[in-house]
């Protein structure tokens, strides 16, 4: 009969020292130790890897279906905010009851299925080393997202590692924790920034101006949807309303306020018109990126960040001529 691992280590640290004498551990011990640990560790993350693929397939279906994706959330509320807190049935249901309007709301479930989607998408990111097994779906993902009817509710601008369905199944810091994944929802920018864009300047550098071309365009329809959305509340509303509520919208932040139409136009979009012209000249052609870039920095030379391109594309050229095996240009050269 196969003995424990846990009696076979008490056997080895017990049995050697007796209980009222405090020593310390013999290397002899240390390596059992070891050994056990070692086969504690490759149970754990093969529980680890079950949950995390037991989660997602979950997420996967619920995302799926409308009423799949409320019946998911309900009960992942239940487990966390009253099972866990050993509150009873009839709490949950009272709250339950009062979250009709709520989860039938567009806006809502709109936002549920689409932060279900990248919750599979960021279960599968953190198994993975290899990108490009969930390159194509996480694209597909930015399209549909661009192409929300609604605003987004809270549950698409707050990290998913922070979801109820994260904390259902403890996984809190598998999601939070991967420095090449974005962990909020709607933010595109994040997601291009952190995955899509330094997938393809490694290894497909060929695709990087229509991927910028195509974020340009994704993160314009959001703008203007939010715009429109913003406009239609303002319809009807006294000046004194309409002057709260533009006062509300211009102190929002985080990534939906990033995606304010003025701001937007004059401060995102630029840059990233500067970014694009930067992989060309990186990636793709030096001498027609270096043109390109000229000829922004000449345009923009009185915009806010006019001294900031200027600077950029001067360290950018000195680079390069450190690399090709020239001399850096002086600081104060500016062509």
């Amino acid at each position: 009969m196969k003995i424990p691992a846990f009696l076979t280590l008490s056997a080895c640290l017990g049995m050697l020292v007796p209980a009222t004498q405090a020593a310390p551990l013999t290397p002899e011990q240390i390596e059992v130790l070891k050994s056990q640990l070692e086969a504690l560790k490759q149970n754990l993350e093969t529980h680890v890897t079950g949950r995390n693929t037991t989660a997602g397939q979950q997420f996967a279906a619920a995302a799926a279906d409308p009423r799949a994706a409320v019946e998911l959330y309900l009960n992942c509320y239940k487990v966390v905010n009253f099972d866990r807190e050993a509150r009873t049935e009839a709490d949950f249901r009272a709250w339950k009851d009062g979250q009709g309007d709520r989860l039938r709301d567009e806006q809502f479930l709109e936002s549920l299925q689409h932060q279900l989607k990248y919750l599979t998408l960021s279960c599968q990111a953190a198994q993975t080393k290899e990108i490009d097994q969930i390159f194509n779906p996480l694209l597909t993902y930015v399209d549909g997202l661009s192409r929300l009817e609604n605003p987004p509710a809270q549950s698409l601008t707050q990290s998913v590692a922070n979801s109820v369905f994260a904390e259902t199944f403890y996984l809190q810091s598998l999601l939070g924790d991967n420095p090449s994944w974005e962990a909020v929802p709607f933010n595109i920018g994040g997601i291009y920034e952190k995955t899509i864009m330094p997938h393809l300047r490694d290894e497909n550098p060929e695709a990087l101006i229509g991927a910028w071309d195509k974020r340009i365009e994704q993160e314009t329809r959001l703008v203007l949807m939010l715009e429109a959305t913003q406009e239609k509340e303002l319809r009807g509303m006294n000046k004194d309303q309409e002057r709260r509520t533009k006062t509300q919208q211009d102190r929002q932040g985080g990534v939906v306020g990033s995606l304010d139409k003025e701001k937007f136009i004059a401060r995102t979009l630029p840059n990233l018109q500067w970014g694009k012209l930067k992989d060309q000249f990186l990636y793709i052609d030096q001498v027609m990126g270096a043109k390109a870039m000229l000829d922004f920095v000449e345009e923009h030379l009185t915009h806010e960040f006019g001294e900031k391109y200027f600077a950029d594309f001067l360290s950018t050229l000195n680079a390069s001529r450190i690399i090709s095996g020239g001399d850096p240009a002086p600081a104060t050269e500016s062509n």
